[in-house]
């Protein structure tokens, strides 16, 4: 239970503190300008929990992309998955939008004023970076949608009408080779340019074994333009363009339980002929080595080895480009205008091994994604330097999303789901699908009822039961369209006490088509209808009952009736209806232990339409307690729209005949949890803030309660991904950050989040153990304590002068996802970073480290693939340094 305090008394404490008096003759604090709530202000008059990352700041702790941000930023975590793009960016715990693109992030990522819908368009290095600023708690009312949680806004530096520029070149360990360079300067009078890129390129960290290349490497590239036209005193135009590509490698997963699965997997690499006993024979040895494994504690694997033995390398491939066009025009000295016209287009092709084996469990597992994005804001912003201040906006987004995803299954997969069909009888038996096609032929005609209609070309046939190569491809369209109303006015209602009120209303259309082709048969069979198919089958035709057909004793409404009829389990009658819930019991249908084999269900094609409409608000007080010292309070909230699920996983959306999985009658036994599509997500949150500057110290407060009700979830489950709707999550916590100037030569930093975080409500959730009610508990991957201390020190030797740079990140330990255990997947992080730099020879130099102690950490953890009691996960990157050197012009 977190103990309570007072701001106000806080705010009395804090004029006491020594850096208040300090004497006047130090140097004093920079004074950091940023556009929070949309126009410029101080960071100490800005009433928003906001965090801000200087370029000096990024330049001497060698901060190359938002990635690196978080070790500075304890309130923001950013973590990447099974892609180089596949990241979530996390504030105060909350946080989403991986492993489907159909879910936009509930933190808001903005380049300049404009919005990048997807993480992997926001991911790249930060070049000509003016300031990164991380705004804590919901900003839909003046951000728009997709801001529930928070906001990252990059501003990016203007063209200078003074001609200069900097080339930079790093090296460092795992052979990373980085080049950048920025040149700007006028063209006439009034029109000025730059032109900056940036080449980056790594060696991986992560070793395939198998194939000895390496995994986690860096191979990308980015280039920006810009022009700006002072047209004339009070109108100012921007043309900014981009364009960028990351072609990698990536991710490497290690080995954390090898489960009783494994062996299994191991074994199906192999080739075998049955025996005269219904056994087996291997007649070509199985793989030496399928994964990573040591010895020792059994099943026990080492993550952070780093090492993997994959099938084949991952593709990692994503083009971005756009332009923007900003228009700034002072009307008069009361009123200005803002444009920001924007275009986005993001090509994504990922693809990868997805059992991380070196059994051939799948050969394909394609995604191809094309978003393309257009973006329109109007904003009229007023000040007279009365006491009423405001701004009215409108925000438009249209866009157009394509995405396709391939799966084909290997050459061992036919082999190993024998082997786990097998497996709970003690005599597992890689030819079990042999034997169960031979049993099965006879009753092909009486059968064939019970494959999908949409499985294309599936018939029981030898060797059909997860041939090599069938699998599935859907292929998804989404188009997007949402308009944003917002405005906000402040009112001096004395000369120390200002309220703030803002209102916003966002309306979200989207309409999605969505179509399979699949010929992968097993995934395709109603496993209900087939039970009760092959008893009345054998009924049928079996010799032995033919003279009951003769003498017409046995016909087919009879043979029905008996397969219908009850069955006895323990001197109990159990009731076998061939239809409804009660079909799915084993003791009728001994088919129904196959279910956990279909992965790859046939969905009819089907279009469908989300509406949604949604007034967010924010009522605020600000209070200058003192010309040092001010305090705020209010209410904020937030909303993201409907998210649809783009992926194979999950129920259709209808379960009426006409619609259902499996083209015929509603299967409620259909093996996937989950949803087509989530509800929107709606936050709030209650916050008091403090802000104290002085000429050498300042320090930032801010106390909150903040709740998101349906909070869209996206959790691998082992085989697929659950999306879903948490009925409330909510956190309340405490974020502190203070600057300290001793002297001319230190600063430091010291930043801390303290969270706790508590799922008010979420009800089929998916537990270690499956589906749970997760009411009441804390969630996963929220540490509950997050420090940031950043120390600096400025010295001169004989002429040369230089810095020292060291911060250091301490997370506390936490469950990494909800249904891997703690005991098996934790994080804690103690991670420190440091850097010397100073001038020699007209060059600036630096030496850099990050992660410098190698700690090691994992940043994900989920169930192996179609690998029961396996599991796997994601270990950090391990210590990095090198030099960089640079040379303004």
């Amino acid at each position: 239970m977190m103990k309570r305090f007072s701001i106000a008394g806080l705010a009395v404490s804090i004029t006491l503190l020594p850096g208040a008096a300090m004497a006047q003759g130090s140097d004093a604090l920079e004074e950091i300008v940023v556009t929070a709530t949309k126009r410029e202000q101080t960071l100490q008059d800005v009433p928003v929990a906001v965090s801000v990352t200087t370029v000096e700041t990024i330049n001497k702790a060698s901060i190359q992309d938002v990635t690196d941000l978080a070790s500075i930023v304890p309130s923001l975590r950013v973590t990447t998955l099974q892609t180089s793009t596949n990241t979530n960016f996390i504030i105060r715990g909350f946080g989403n939008g991986a492993n489907n693109p159909g879910i936009e992030p509930s933190v808001g990522v903005f380049v300049d004023g404009v919005y990048r819908s997807r993480s992997a368009g926001a991911i790249g290095d930060l070049v000509d970076v003016a300031r990164v600023e991380v705004l804590r708690g919901p900003q839909s009312t003046l951000f728009g949608q997709n801001a529930s949680a928070g906001v990252i806004s990059v501003v990016t530096q203007k063209p200078l009408f003074d001609a200069s520029g900097f080339i930079e070149a790093t090296v460092g360990n795992y052979n990373q080779k980085i080049l950048k360079g920025k040149v700007t300067g006028p063209l006439t009078d009034s029109l000025a340019f730059s032109l900056t890129g940036v080449l980056n390129q790594r060696d991986g960290y992560f070793l395939n074994q198998r194939d000895v290349t390496d995994l986690n490497n860096r191979d990308r590239w980015d280039l920006r333009g810009q022009l700006l036209w002072n047209a004339s005193d009070s109108l100012e135009v921007r043309f900014i363009a981009d364009m960028s590509r990351i072609d990698e490698a990536c991710c490497g997963v290690s080995n954390l339980i090898n489960g009783p699965t494994g062996a299994l997997a191991a074994l199906s690499t192999g080739t075998f002929a049955p025996t005269a006993t219904g056994g087996f024979a291997i007649t070509a040895a199985p793989l030496p080595q399928n994964r990573v494994v040591y010895p020792g504690t059994p099943g026990l694997g080492k993550p952070f080895d780093r090492a993997a033995y994959l099938s084949k390398p991952p593709l990692n491939r994503v083009d971005n480009s756009g332009g923007s066009l900003h228009v700034e025009w002072a009307i008069d000295e009361a009123f200005d205008f803002t444009s920001i016209t924007a275009w986005r287009d993001q090509k994504t092709d990922f693809d990868y091994d997805f059992d991380f084996l070196g059994a051939l469990l799948g050969t394909v597992n394609r995604n191809l994604g094309d978003i393309e994005t257009l973006t329109q804001e109007f904003r009229v912003s007023f000040d007279n330097g009365g006491k009423l201040r405001g701004l009215l906006g409108v925000y438009s987004m249209k866009e157009d999303l394509k995405y396709s995803n391939e799966i084909r299954i290997g050459d061992h997969f036919r082999s190993y789901a024998s082997l786990l069909a097998t497996a709970p009888s003690g005599a597992p038996n890689p030819l079990f699908l042999v034997g169960l096609e031979q049993n099965l032929a006879p009753f092909g005609p009486t059968l064939a009822g019970s494959i999908s209609p949409n499985c294309i070309g599936c018939t029981f046939a030898p060797g059909a039961l997860f041939r090599s190569g069938t699998g599935n491809l859907i292929s998804t369209v989404q188009d997007t369209d949402a308009n944003t109303l917002f405005g906000q006015l402040d009112f001096d209602l004395t000369e120390r006490l200002t309220a703030t009120v803002g209102l916003a209303h966002t309306s979200t259309d989207k309409t999605i088509n969505f179509n399979q082709n699949t010929n992968e048969l097993f995934s395709s069979i109603n496993l209900v209808t087939l039970g009760f198919a092959a008893v009345q089958g054998n009924l049928l035709t079996n010799p032995q009952l033919a003279p009951f057909r003769q003498l017409g004793l046995l016909t087919p409404a009879v043979a029905a009736s008996i397969a219908d009829r009850a069955s006895v389990a323990d001197g109990t009658r159990v009731p076998c209806a061939a239809t409804g819930l009660p079909g799915v019991n084993p003791i009728c249908n001994p088919f129904i232990g196959l279910y956990a084999l279909q992965f790859l269900h046939p969905i009819v094609p089907y279009s469908d339409r989300s509406e949604d409409s949604e007034e967010t608000y924010t009522v605020r007080l600000a209070y200058e307690a003192s010309d040092s010292v001010s305090l705020y309070g209010g209410i904020s909230t937030g909303y993201k729209a409907t998210s649809w699920n783009l992926s194979r996983d999950s129920k259709d959306p209808l379960t009426t005949a006409a619609r259902s999985p499996l083209g015929g009658a509603a299967n409620p036994w259909y093996p996937r949890s989950g949803t087509r599509k989530a509800e929107p997500e709606k936050s709030t949150v209650v916050e008091l803030g403090l802000k104290g500057r002085w000429e050498t110290f300042a320090i930032n407060v801010a106390v909150f309660d903040q709740s998101i009700e349906d909070f869209q979830t996206n959790l691998f489950t082992g085989t697929g991904f659950n999306l879903a709707n948490a009925g409330k999550q909510s956190t309340k916590g405490i974020e502190i950050d203070t600057n300290w100037r001793l002297g001319r030569q230190w600063q430091i930093d010291l930043a801390g989040t303290f969270l706790d975080p508590l799922y008010d409500s979420f009800v089929g959730a998916e537990g270690p153990d499956g589906p749970a009610d997760l009411s009441g508990r804390k969630p996963a991957g929220i540490h509950e304590q997050s420090i940031s201390l950043g120390v600096n020190y400025l010295w001169s030797v004989s002429g040369v002068d230089g810095f020292v740079r060291a911060d250091y990140l301490h997370e506390s330990k936490v469950q990494l996802t909800e249904n891997v255990s703690k005991a098996i997947a934790a994080r804690e992080v103690n991670t420190l970073n440091a850097s010397i730099g100073f001038e020699a020879g007209g060059f600036d130099v630096l030496f850099w480290g990050r992660n410098l102690n190698d700690d090691e950490y994992l940043l994900s953890g989920f169930p192996s693939v179609a690998q029961a009691g396996s599991f796997s996960a994601y270990p950090n990157q391990p210590k990095t340094y090198g030099v960089t050197l640079r040379k303004a012009f």
